[in-house]
């Protein structure tokens, strides 16, 4: 028996190719579910990446912690914040190497470490010729680049008489030491004997007291200008106070004032001597709860001279035992102040 099937194809396009293919509308579709498909998963790749960038960071703090313990061991002390000596005349002083230079053999960077003369200021040398420190201090170091943070490369400093010479290239970090909850500009914020300062610094506002420049008081912190911090002097205990932590490097707007301001940080030196005329400089390799413009400025991401990230919600941040956390910005103030003073007798619990 034989079986005829019908053509469902018109007589007329018998014998040719059959073509088929999307209406306008099915390919709109297509495209719009792409599109819904691409704007979900975007977000998830981003905060892939973040989240990568962020490790990476804790990574970075990890290290600064090892080489402050390394330190320790092989001197029995932190590596100080900052050296400066107290010579008379103030722009003869240095040599102004920051911690971040100074703990640079214990972190494995000691072909680096090496070449500098610390016997000498670190600005010291002739740009062009052998190398010398004013030309080390403009390394653009990775281990000092929080990899969220925008890549503005080597910065230059003009010159400011004889306190800041001309300084081409200056490699900037966004990693400070805590080094105080009062004011870091006021007369650099040092125990100057120099200046007749002895072991005190300047007033100071802390809390619990509200009422500012309270008394005076001294340096509080783990790290600041010629400190020999150890675990013994640390009695709030290593795994409660801060010892570093983030910053922007770039604009900053400072919630207690409302101005912005630029924030700014070198890992290998302040440019110039911090006592009386260069007194800000001292903010540069550390951080401070408060300062003269916003006594009330929230220290993480609130003023310039404090923590600040671009990370989502707050700053991540290296105890003195070497363990890194994230710290919320939302932290009350007086949790912030206890973890930044190294012996209050008030040993906050690791947020």
């Amino acid at each position: 028996m034989r079986c005829f099937i019908k053509s469902a194809v018109p007589a007329k396009h018998r014998g040719q190719a059959y073509l088929s293919g999307f209406t306008l509308v099915e390919l709109l579709v297509v495209i719009a579910i792409i599109g819904i498909l691409v704007a979900l998963l975007l977000p998830a790749v981003q905060a892939a990446r973040e989240a990568a960038r962020r490790a990476q960071c804790q990574n970075n703090l990890k290290q600064f912690g090892i080489g402050f313990q390394n330190h320790l061991s092989a001197k029995e002390k932190f590596a100080p914040g900052w050296s400066e000596d107290n010579k008379p005349t103030r722009a003869e002083r240095g040599p102004n190497f920051t911690w971040g230079a100074l703990i640079l053999p214990y972190m494995e960077e000691t072909a680096i470490y090496d070449q500098f003369n610390l016997d000498q200021k670190s600005t010291a040398g002739t740009v062009g010729g052998a190398t010398e420190n004013i030309d080390l201090i403009g390394l653009d170091l990775p281990l000092f680049r929080c990899p969220s943070h925008e890549d503005p490369g080597p910065q230059s400093i003009a010159g400011n008489g004889n306190f800041t010479p001309p300084i081409p290239q200056i490699g900037i970090s966004n990693y400070v030491g805590s080094g105080t909850s009062c004011m870091v500009c006021l007369y650099g914020h040092v125990p100057d004997t120099a200046d007749g300062g002895g072991d005190y610094l300047a007033y100071c506002r802390e809390l619990p007291t509200k009422v500012p420049l309270q008394r005076r008081t001294k340096q509080n912190g783990a790290l600041y200008r010629n400190s020999e911090t150890s675990p013994h002097n640390i009695t709030d205990g290593t795994s409660h106070t801060f010892l570093v932590g983030e910053r922007v490097f770039g604009e900053i707007r400072d919630s207690g004032s409302g101005q912005t301001f630029f924030s700014s940080s070198y890992w290998a030196t302040i440019p110039a001597p911090s006592s009386y005329q260069q007194a800000c400089y001292a903010g540069l390799p550390i951080a401070a709860l408060r300062y003269e413009n916003a006594l009330k400025a929230p220290f993480i991401n609130g003023h310039p001279f404090g923590f600040s990230s671009k990370h989502s919600g707050g700053v991540q941040v290296v105890y003195c035992d070497g363990s890194v956390r994230f710290v919320n910005e939302d932290t009350d103030e007086l949790t912030l102040e206890y973890q930044v003073r190294i012996a209050d007798g008030n040993a906050i619990n690791p947020l």
